[in-house]
């Protein structure tokens, strides 16, 4: 429409009006940065300076969310596997450059020469906390227990190839066999093909022998009375609030673990977290807003106890297959073309690696050039919506308003978008919500709390769409796409495949994939499974993490895991510590930072 004179008066006062009020709102902001205290730019504490491990002292670290349970052959979650690594141990762990190395076990496992039989000979000084020793029949009772359909585990599909899967979870037998227990501490484990993935399997926490005795105790409530044969024991756990944990004196490794407890504060938010961490009573921080990102990242002191590395996990838009509008892949598509990635990462202080595809690019199965790779292109996705009937009509919202209002024929209902809890799920939440409304999808938040979010958006034809990620149990693609998209991965309780998402030719590429010895074809048949899921998009893939975590200068011995968020089994700490006179941060950076929304700094961050 043409501008007439009256109008482009309007919009000239509207312009004068705008900037004076942004005058009055940066003038308010510095008013109020003027009386905020200064940031204190070093640490609080230093350590007494002590080179070889010390025994002792109380390591607190915290998390956004509330535990769900302790039950290592069914829990699967970020928060839970803190707890797991500190209360039970596997036959065999991945160590921090990913190798696969002994743990419960004497040594790594013999392997047949055709690669179907495994044999680990169990260590004969191991103890559960409760006191009795550790044998091979708690190893096959446990596996055993973790495979049967009524436990529901959604780690049960890693050992699919176990000779004898199939038979046990139809119910026609009553043991795996094979599974074989040759001694009391020699057991034997025959596959039916043989399985590339399988010892990493066997370091998942879903193959921790756990004693039959405590299950048959406390059933459905096991998850809240953990035995394992960890180096620590489950001391005290008050709900939504903190859970404790205490040495295990009988630990079978000599001398260790160092600390005497270790406390873990539970739905403690970023901001909150980072102000007691700058006080000194948290040890370890793994999240920061991003304004306290940016700040943090200035503080030069801080700097040799902290460090970035790169995560291999994806997170992104899940959208059950199973409920419309999501039945329809070219609405899937749609989704997956809608998501301006870069606007995200720009949000989330350059932190992010956007990614469209589901193989992130730490692993080389990942294909730079992947045909339909997920990108930014509203033009196409409006024309994937109009190829599944709603074709998205789009006006300005008017004059001085960025911005369109569209609307999609026959999709004028509201989607609910499970997010979470906390204010990090609903900034995402916000993004996704703006970019789903550039072709026509409206989106209602729904966010909850993090066991809840987990029970429900795990049960078929329940949450539409929901925000989520998944992190790597083991350096392989397997890791990721059978837990995800695998048919064998949608259950009716705990499914791991929550966009219930199941193409039998994605099967049949992945089982072969995870039996092929050549690892150049193992390669090409991941990305085969790629370009697949990308064609039929139950996901829009957003972005992978870089992970920034910083840790005080008394905590040592801690390493970031590539396999494992925040392991603090093997910390010590250097006591006493000693307080230090700080520095003050006086230009106020975080103080204005604070008050941007997201960050607000457009490509500001280093990664």
């Amino acid at each position: 429409m043409a501008s007439t004179p009256r109008a482009k008066k309007r919009r000239d006062t509207e312009g004068v009006l705008g900037i004076a009020s942004l005058a009055v709102l940066a003038a308010i902001v510095a008013t109020i940065a003027l009386f905020l205290p200064p940031m204190p730019t070093h640490p609080a504490f230093a350590g007494a300076g002590h080179e070889e491990p010390q025994r002792g002292g109380t390591f607190v670290a915290f998390h956004e969310s509330d535990v769900a349970g302790f039950d290592p052959l069914v829990e699967w979650n970020a928060i839970s596997n803190v707890g797991l690594k500190l209360l039970f141990e596997g036959l065999v762990e991945h160590d921090s450059d990913l190798n696969i190395v002994p743990r419960l076990a004497r040594e790594l496992p013999t392997v047949s020469d055709d690669g179907l039989v495994y044999t680990f000979r169990l260590r004969d000084d191991v103890r559960f906390h409760h006191g009795r020793a550790l044998v091979g029949d708690d190893v096959r009772w446990s596996l055993e227990h973790m495979l049967h359909p009524d436990t529901a585990s959604p780690g049960a599909t890693f050992f699919s190839l176990i000779d004898g899967f199939d038979a046990y979870r139809a119910r026609s037998a009553e043991h795996v066999s094979g599974i074989r227990v040759i001694d009391e501490h020699t057991i034997e484990i025959r596959l039916s093909r043989p399985d590339q993935a399988f010892l990493h399997s066997m370091a998942m926490t879903f193959a921790f022998p756990v004693p039959r005795e405590n299950y048959e105790r406390w059933g459905t409530e096991v998850g809240q009375h953990p035995v394992g044969t960890g180096a620590f024991e489950l001391e005290e756990w008050e709900a939504g609030v903190r859970v404790s944990f205490r040495r295990n004196d009988d630990f079978y490794r000599e001398g260790e673990p160092y600390l005497d407890r270790l406390v873990l504060e539970l739905n403690l938010g970023r901001g909150p977290a980072f102000m007691r961490f700058l006080a000194g009573d948290v040890d370890h921080i793994h999240r920061f807003t991003p304004t306290d990102y940016l700040w943090f990242r200035r503080q030069s002191a801080w700097q040799p106890h902290a460090v970035t590395h790169a995560q291999v996990d994806i997170w992104g838009i899940e959208m059950n297959t199973e409920l419309e509008p999501f039945t329809n892949r070219h609405v899937r598509r749609a989704v997956g073309f809608a998501m301006d990635r870069d606007r995200w990462n720009r949000q989330r202080a350059g932190r992010l690696r956007t990614i469209g595809q589901p193989i992130p690019e730490t692993l080389r199965a990942h294909d730079p050039n992947l045909p339909g790779a997920q990108v930014h292109d509203v033009a196409r996705a409006r024309e994937e919506m109009a190829l599944a009937g709603h074709p998205v009509r789009c006006t300005p919202r008017g004059v001085g308003v960025e911005g369109e209002d569209c609307v999609a024929e026959g999709l004028d209902e509201e989607l609910d978008l499970w997010i979470g809890e906390g204010p990090t799920g609903q900034a995402y939440g916000v993004l996704a919500q703006q970019d789903l409304a550039t072709i026509g999808i409206r989106a209602r938040l729904r966010p909850v709390s993090f066991p809840v979010y987990l029970e429900q958006t795990g049960r078929p034809r329940t949450a539409t769409m929901l925000f989520g990620g998944w992190s790597m149990d083991f350096p392989d693609p397997a890791s990721m796409l059978e837990p995800l998209y695998h048919s064998r991965s949608a259950s009716e309780t705990s499914s791991s495949n929550r966009a219930f998402y199941r193409n039998p030719e994605l099967d049949r590429v992945l089982d072969d994939a995870r039996v092929e010895r050549d690892p150049e074809r193992r390669i090409a048949l991941y990305r085969e499974a790629s370009r697949i899921l990308v064609d039929d998009s139950p996901w829009a893939w957003l972005f992978s993490n870089t992970k920034y975590e910083a840790w005080q200068p008394y905590v040592r011995n801690f390493r970031p895991n590539p396999v494992w968020d925040e392991m603090y089994r093997d910390v010590w700490l250097d006591l006493p510590r000693r307080r230090v006179a700080r520095a003050l941060d006086r230009a106020g950076a975080r103080s204005f930072a604070a008050l941007a929304p997201l960050g607000g700094r457009r490509g500001g961050g280093a990664r």
